[in-house]
């Protein structure tokens, strides 16, 4: 007598998952029954070899299904699982006999043929697909062996092999649509939308043939072999079948095709794998992983993953990772990753990235993070992530959307909308600077100090200045217009209210001079030190006057500079700056200004 069942195909039983069980002086069929209700899948075993009468108590909490089954059955039994079913096979027989053939027609409960119905021998791991008639043969060796046959929309059902001798009719049941799905087949159709994106790539499309992706989408089983020699996926006996192998080593001339690997792959040209590779996977060309890669995946021109990488994928052109990396993610010219990375993601040329990064991001050219960085991120050219707590260093543009916190470095451009740290570079943007401070020729916030200044002082007739920066400290745009000269320089400064409308700046300047009366142009170089005090008289009107420390210095090309002379309290710095020019000696003076802010 055997029992069989016939239910619903989901997703492949885990025999390493967690079940609880508590039974008091039960059978063991009833013990088996037990499980089969808790946990919605099912037994399929010959009762003529399970001691039927054998009593098991047993008070277990998160055990792994496999370990409790050890236990009930005394560590006699093997286990295959196919679907929602596991199989128990009692170790140590071998009932292989001369060939025989199986065959028989599938139809449905209306006595319709269903063609492409997969017939799967599970032992000898064979496989046959009904033609339209809903007919099939198998030549098989062990006649006691089960035979899982499924089609799509229906439920699936386990037979015994030497049941099948003679053409027999089997029919199957359509699926019930209208009950909710079991949280395992809610996984399973996320695995079916992402096994259609996997099917959809041209080299797994040109290279695996249909009737294997269509066998593997069905049968959810996985067969553990030590070594295979693949010449290409479409030729040799098993062709059907490699899709259900997990593979220890895995040699394959031009390409392979396979569930999975447990040890180390090898393709002259191609490995394409159904599910996970744990270990190390190396082609020539091209690897494609539809799971998870934990090892090293490395290919001469492309890895394709669909799943988590930890460890490293590294190639010669370009990675595509649809989940997380934890590792490394190396490309001579492309990354592209659709997850988080923890470590470290560097390309020749361009690195993109949607979810987080924790680590370095490096790329010769440029950088697109469309979520935070914790770290660094360094490119030749440009660099954009969503928020930076560390450093994004750019040869031309570094570009945050959303906040800097640490330090924004670029040649032309650095762009934020929150700064809570440095800003360096020719032109720096931020809406708001919390704690922190620009530093470039042109710096704008939107939301911080911004003054276009007009004074009068010692050296110029009218000295002209824009500030802007955060709400504190500022930079400084100057051009001053003199007798027979103009300056123009850049400065820093600093501004705190101290009462109401009044508040004290310090002002740090450095110009150079240039003569609007001789061919000889430059004139050497003037820094200001201005202390000045602040009364604003409306919103966008404010008196501005204080004193100032300055130190001209000729700076004559190809000429040493002399030593200064006296500080001067008094007297006209123009005719000073002149004399001191001539002689090419330094010259310094107190001074003054006053004027209006705007």
């Amino acid at each position: 007598m055997l029992a069989l069942v016939a239910q619903n195909s989901s997703s492949q039983v885990d025999l390493h998952r967690k079940i609880s069980i508590n039974v008091q002086n039960l059978f063991i069929p009833q013990t088996l029954h037990v499980i089969e209700q808790g946990y919605n899948f099912f037994f399929a075993y010959n009762s003529r070899q399970i001691p039927a009468y054998d009593r098991v108590t047993m008070n277990e909490r998160n055990i792994a299904l496999k370990k409790a089954l050890d236990k009930i059955l005394s560590n006699r039994f093997a286990y295959t699982t196919i679907g929602n079913h596991v199989i128990l096979r009692l170790k140590g027989i071998n009932t292989e006999s001369e060939d025989f053939i199986i065959l028989g027609v599938v139809r449905n409960s209306d006595g319709l043929p269903l063609d492409s119905a997969v017939v799967y021998a599970v032992k000898e791991n064979k496989a046959a697909i009904t033609n339209n008639d809903g007919a099939f043969h198998l030549r098989l060796k062990e006649p006691t062996q089960y035979i899982h046959i499924s089609c799509p929309d229906y439920v699936d059902t386990l037979l015994i092999a030497e049941t099948l001798n003679n053409e027999k009719v089997i029919k199957l049941c359509r699926k019930d649509i209208s009950t909710k799905p079991s949280p395992s087949e809610i996984q399973a159709l996320d695995v079916s939308s992402s096994q259609k994106r996997f099917e959809k790539l041209s080299l797994v499309r040109n290279l695996v043939p249909q009737s294997a992706l269509y066998l593997n989408r069905l049968v959810n089983t996985i067969r553990s072999i030590p070594v295979q020699v693949s010449f290409l996926p479409g030729l040799g006996s098993q062709q059907l079948t490699k899709g259900l192998n997990v593979n220890r080593f895995s040699l394959n001339i031009l390409a392979g095709y396979s569930k999975g690997v447990t040890g180390f792959e090898i393709g002259g040209l191609a490995n394409i794998t159904e599910s996970n590779v744990k270990g190390g996977q190396v082609a020539g060309l091209v690897n494609v992983v539809n799971g998870q890669i934990n090892g090293l995946q490395l290919a001469g021109i492309f890895n394709y993953t669909f799943s988590k990488v930890t460890g490293a994928q590294i190639s010669g052109i370009g990675n595509i990772s649809n989940h997380n990396v934890e590792g490394l993610q190396l490309a001579g010219i492309s990354n592209n990753n659709k997850g988080a990375i923890n470590g470290a993601q560097i390309s020749g040329v361009l690195n993109t990235n949607l979810r987080k990064i924790t680590g370095l991001q490096l790329a010769g050219i440029a950088n697109i993070q469309v979520d935070k960085i914790t770290g660094c991120q360094l490119s030749g050219i440009y660099g954009l992530a969503s928020d930076i707590n560390g450093v994004q260093l750019s040869g031309i543009m570094s570009q945050t959307t959303h906040d800097v916190s640490g330090v924004q470095v670029s040649s032309i451009l650095n762009k934020a909308r929150k700064l809570n740290g440095l800003q360096f570079g020719l032109v720096n943007i931020a809406d708001t600077i919390e704690n922190g401070v620009q530093v470039g020729l042109f710096n704008f916030v939107k939301n911080g100090y911004r003054a276009l200044e007009f004074t009068k002082d010692e050296t110029y007739y009218c000295n002209f200045m824009y500030k802007t920066g955060g709400k504190k400290l500022y930079s400084i745009l100057d051009a001053g217009i003199g007798k027979d000269k103009v300056g123009v320089g850049y400065g820093v400064g600093f501004i705190q209210p101290i009462y109401k409308r009044l508040s004290v700046n310090i002002d740090a300047i450095y110009s150079a001079l240039l003569a609007t009366n001789s061919s000889d142009i430059y004139q050497g170089n003037l820094m200001n030190f201005r202390l000045g005090l602040n009364y604003r008289l409306e919103k966008h009107l404010t008196l501005t006057g204080g004193l100032s420390f300055n130190q001209y210095d000729p700076d004559k090309e190809n000429e040493r500079s002399g030593s200064a002379g006296k500080i001067s309290f008094t007297g006209n710095s123009s005719s000073m700056i002149s004399q001191a020019f001539q002689n090419n000696k330094k010259a310094m003076w107190f001074g003054w200004f006053f004027g209006v802010k705007f």
